[in-house]
């Protein structure tokens, strides 16, 4: 199958986008640079500004435009407003923020451990350049509730990632020749507040 990958926002959803690649990849399917080569589009969105929620809808008409068959929407804006989501051109299948870990395996009908290993190969989206800096996303969410925010709830709770799994995703891309590592999440100062005491 060949898939067309889109995200808008922040760096949380470019290392969460570039995963899905990842495992689309190892799942042995192509992924393509332009959505009229696409017979399914993922498209990640962002609802932190009127312009990005803006952004987030012209990308998924945009894929519906050119004729792919499938438009999965994710992300936060889709998340908020997944009835908007699912009313536009091409959308088949609305997955929210709680959900998008799943989103790969469930699209190819997998088991979700098939992806417990990936490929170390780090190749960039089509028609994107392979950047020397790989985003590593170590938490997720956020506890805090600022009146200004729209993050909080577009991405739930705080929820760390272990360690393990942090250092075994830098290890990777280091082999894959990433010369640096981002680190990514909603609120990373929050990260291990939610493990429990060893």
């Amino acid at each position: 199958m060949k898939i067309y990958l889109d995200t808008v926002g922040c760096r949380l959803n470019q290392s969460e986008i570039e995963r899905m690649s990842r495992q689309f990849r190892s799942a042995g399917h192509e992924i393509v640079p332009r959505p009229e080569q696409a017979d399914l589009a993922v498209v990640n969105t962002c609802a932190v500004t009127i312009q990005a929620a803006a952004d987030s809808r012209k990308a998924i008409r945009r894929a519906a435009r050119a004729g792919v068959d499938e438009v999965i929407a994710t992300g936060c804006w889709a998340t908020l407003e997944p009835e908007a989501a699912a009313a536009l051109p091409g959308v088949r299948r609305v997955v929210s923020n709680p959900r998008k870990e799943a989103l790969v395996p469930q699209v190819l009908h997998l088991p979700p451990e098939v992806f417990d290993l990936e490929p170390v190969e780090r190749q960039p989206l089509p028609g994107a350049r392979l950047r020397t800096r790989a985003f590593i996303k170590a938490q997720d969410g956020c506890d805090n509730r600022c009146t200004f925010c729209i993050t909080t709830i577009a991405r739930g709770p705080a929820r760390s990632r272990p360690v393990e799994a942090v250092m075994e995703d830098i290890a990777a891309a280091l082999v894959g020749g990433a010369q640096e590592i981002v680190l990514t999440g909603v609120h990373l100062g929050s990260w291990g507040a939610d493990f429990t005491p060893r």
